[in-house]
């Protein structure tokens, strides 16, 4: 007969999530793990399949609590190119709106500190990223119908160009958050 968990997985899931982004997988060991999510060694085993399992399950997680908030986002806007700003706006205050030390991205986190040892990884970001850069092609496409941005840009490379850009703000706004966000915010308007 089949074991019943009898923990929150989400929970766990988020807790998890938290220490690795805080610590990185290398600085993450099974106790903090442990300590983490109150599940032993083996629970941690049984459930997730290890460490790993449970970084990559973390990741997912993340990404799809992500860009659920993306796409909440996009439908409460009046107008695709407001959406782009609210977008942008999010991005910037994430960090600093939960009174927490800004962090960066998990996923570029994990990007800079594993990338060059885990194919894995590197398949998910791919994935994920080609995720973010449709739901921006869409809402670009969207702003170009309704005359908010000009019909000249390919919506495609402004897509990678503005992924590529809010990239870049989580990392600037982990070493000094203010002048990033004041300037970007700034340019939005």
């Amino acid at each position: 007969m089949p074991r019943v968990q009898l923990f929150d997985k989400e929970k766990a899931l988020k807790n998890a999530m938290e220490l690795f982004w805080k610590k990185g997988f290398n600085g993450t060991s099974t106790r903090d793990l442990e300590k983490a999510t109150g599940l032993g060694t083996s629970s941690i085993y049984n459930s997730f399949g290890g460490k790993e399992s449970l970084f990559f399950e973390t990741l997912q997680y993340y990404m799809e609590t992500e860009q659920t908030k993306l796409g909440q986002n996009i439908k409460s806007s009046p107008s695709a190119l407001k959406a782009l700003r609210a977008l942008f706006e999010c991005v910037l205050q994430e960090d600093s709106a939960a009174g927490m030390p800004v962090s960066g991205c998990f996923v570029v986190n994990s990007i800079t500190e594993l990338a060059n040892n885990s194919p894995r990884l590197n398949q998910f970001v791919t994935a994920a990223r080609a995720g973010t850069i449709a739901i921006l092609k869409e809402l670009i496409q969207k702003a170009q119908e309704q005359n908010e941005i000009p019909a000249v840009n390919d919506p495609t490379q402004l897509a990678v160009y503005l992924q590529t850009v809010m990239t870049g703000l989580k990392v600037s706004g982990m070493l000094d958050s203010c002048p990033v966000s004041c300037s970007f915010t700034k340019f939005l308007r």
